[in-house]
């Protein structure tokens, strides 16, 4: 149940981040901004957390090398995630990003060294038709940009969880999580320093769609590994599902956004997709 509800209110969170975010945009700041600061105060709270439950920050070398290998893909989805909502629908930016539970459960298969049962391969195929039904149309009407952003989140999400289900029970899941996330923070500010790209927010709702990023997803992301602990990468995946979901309601409560017919179609498929992956995980494991 640990997991299960960790898992449930991640997906909340960052759903509701995604929309928040369109806030950020409109007030005049852009994507590294918002990166940097939501992966600082992931750091600080993290950081904070492992202090009062007095666990030693200290990692072994071999330990410290592996959490900053995966701290790289940590910052492109902290930055990738969240950008892509500049230059496309806020629907569309989660449904595109939200491909990687598919792409994890075929990387643990091959990981696994066998083949996704038939199930999970229809699934699968469901998914990225209707993935392919959105690209389509957003191909016509939205920015590329936006696109290879969000596709770009999903694939760094999905290297990032994979690889840290196999090193977290190495040592405290924590204090790995907090390495991961510290080099996430310095990369994004590296790159913020060296390209001059930190723009601060012209109006008071840009600073309060920000800060409302920074908050909403520094407090959910951590639930996701804490779900990875408990109930594994695959099905911690699965239960995310309804993130895309809150991220088109949000959007249409908030801006009035919607899907075309044609990407609703597309996204009905991804998310029919996902949940025939699930419920066939739930009956193998029964």
């Amino acid at each position: 149940m640990i997991g299960i509800v960790a898992a449930l209110s991640c997906s909340v969170g960052l759903g509701l981040a995604v929309a928040v975010a369109r806030f950020a945009f409109e007030g005049g700041t852009n994507g590294v901004t918002v990166a940097v600061l939501r992966a600082s105060l992931l750091v600080v709270l993290t950081g904070v957390f492992c202090l009062v439950t007095k666990r030693d920050l200290r990692l072994p070398w071999r330990l410290w090398f592996l959490c900053f290998l995966l701290g790289l893909p940590m910052a492109v989805m902290f930055y990738a995630n969240i950008a892509a909502v500049q230059f496309i629908s806020i629907g569309l930016a989660a449904l595109l990003f939200f491909t990687f539970p598919p792409l994890i459960a075929l990387c643990e298969a091959a990981l696994a060294r066998r083949w996704p049962g038939g199930f999970q391969m229809v699934a699968v195929a469901v998914a990225f038709i209707g993935l392919a039904l959105m690209l389509g149309v957003s191909f016509e009407t939205a920015h590329p940009m936006g696109i290879a952003l969000s596709l770009a989140a999903s694939i760094a999400t999905t290297i990032n969880v994979i690889g840290s289900s196999r090193v977290f029970p190495r040592g405290d899941r924590w204090v790995m999580f907090w390495h991961m996330a510290l080099v996430a923070a310095l990369c994004l500010i590296a790159v913020a320093v060296a390209t001059d790209a930190i723009i601060l927010p012209t109006a008071p709702g840009g600073w309060a769609g920000m800060l409302g990023v920074a908050v909403l997803q520094a407090s959910s992301i951590p639930l996701f590994y804490v779900a990875i602990h408990h109930i594994g990468p695959a099905k911690s995946a699965m239960l995310t599902n309804l993130q895309p979901v809150v991220s088109i309601i949000a959007a249409y409560v908030l801006f009035a956004e919607v899907l075309s017919p044609l990407q609703s179609a597309g996204a009905a498929l991804v998310l029919g997709g996902i949940m025939v992956m699930q419920w066939d995980d739930m009956r193998r494991r029964r």
